[in-house]
């Protein structure tokens, strides 16, 4: 396996090494490409026309059946040609692609696309989609950046003209929740309490002074020393917390599925329905969280690496973005197996690398 770095994020599952000679690595990738680009069958003579091998059609053909034995190429019934398996793609990934980055067009137009919508809303996520499924021809998927675990950023509380108390609890991964406080119910509670805007001006100070950055648990433990009427609102605070901490991943924004229609594997829809039906599944999507950001940068999964049957047919390229101290989300594009990973995996790297930039960047802007 190359030591590049790019080629060491690529990876999903862990193979007996294959030593390839160099005939046997140039015939592989040639049937990889032009499986991809043909979605035909590939035969000997079509590699020697095509890619200029340098070797009679027979050379070809004893290639590519040592490959076959060795797995990385099998042989369709009803065809003399052959085709990448699962590992065949997966060597091909590692340490025979030639991948470009994208070039400064493509970044700079992607850029000023993300320029004209409202970081972190639900446009900006939309876009990310858009621009993925656009450039590879495959299908996206973006979730939301979400916390693992629910921290507190800082709250305000609002006296209403109805009589009602409004509380705004923005949290540390910069989502927002709000919920009203019946007065009456406040007065029943504290009957000591002054609930003008002064006074909840002064809770809400002393609350985002004693929770920064605190955890449900952490909240309840200290508002439980705090003065009664924060106490109480800080209780509302930690219950607030507690139902953010209990949802897994509520939103899926897909776009391109038509890309993977066009495609002859999935010319009969119904191939593709269980497969969609997974995606938006929200914890198949959280099981993949652990998995891609422990390692970080782009995770490519192939056919049957894939952990569910309806999955087989295949690959994903995935990438986390965010930062793993306030919220972490996921991005990438699905297609069958037979992708075009040379686009596919520096359109992904380039779209987490942009999206951690402008969220950083949003962090760090002094509020």
């Amino acid at each position: 396996m190359s030591d590049n770095p790019r080629m060491r994020e690529r990876g999903t599952a862990m193979h007996p090494a294959v030593d390839l000679t160099d005939r046997q690595r140039s015939v592989l990738r040639a049937v990889v490409e032009d499986y991809v680009l043909t979605a035909i069958p590939v035969g000997s003579k079509a590699l020697v026309t095509r890619y200029g091998l340098g070797v009679s059609p027979a050379t070809v053909r004893n290639a590519m059946a040592e490959l076959e034995a060795l797995g990385l190429l099998s042989h369709p019934h009803t065809s003399a040609g052959r085709v990448p398996s699962d590992l065949g793609y997966r060597l091909y990934v590692e340490s025979l692609m030639r991948e470009t980055d994208l070039d400064s067009t493509d970044r700079l137009m992607i850029r000023h696309q993300f320029s004209q919508v409202q970081l972190t809303s639900n446009e900006w996520l939309r876009l990310a989609a858009s621009i993925l499924a656009g450039s590879t021809r495959a299908a996206s998927v973006v979730t939301p950046a979400r916390s693992r675990r629910a921290r507190f950023g800082h709250v305000q509380l609002v006296a209403l003209a109805d009589g009602t108390r409004l509380l705004v609890l923005v949290m540390a991964d910069g989502n927002v929740v709000q919920r009203r406080v019946d007065r009456g119910a406040l007065e029943r509670e504290l009957p000591d309490a002054s609930l003008d805007q002064s006074e909840l001006d002064s809770v809400a100070a002393t609350l985002n002074a004693e929770l920064a950055n605190q955890t449900a648990p952490q909240v309840r433990r200290r508002t439980a020393r705090l003065a009664p009427l924060a106490g109480r609102i800080g209780e509302v605070v930690a219950g607030l917390l507690e139902e953010a901490d209990s949802v897994v991943i509520e939103e899926v924004f897909t776009d391109g599925i038509v890309n993977v229609l066009e495609q002859p594997e999935f010319a009969e829809g119904s191939k593709l329905r269980p497969i969609l039906e997974v995606i938006q599944r929200s914890e198949f999507l959280e099981q993949l969280v652990p998995l891609i950001t422990r390692r970080g940068g782009v995770h490519v999964i192939i056919g049957r690496e894939n952990s569910l049957d309806a999955m087989h047919e295949v690959s994903l390229v995935f990438a986390p973005y965010g930062a793993p101290d306030r919220a972490l989300g996921l991005l990438g594009v699905l297609g069958p197996t037979r992708m075009r990973y040379p686009r596919a995996i520096p359109t992904v790297r380039y779209l987490s690398t942009l999206m951690n930039e402008l969220i950083n960047s949003e962090h760090d802007t002094p509020q």
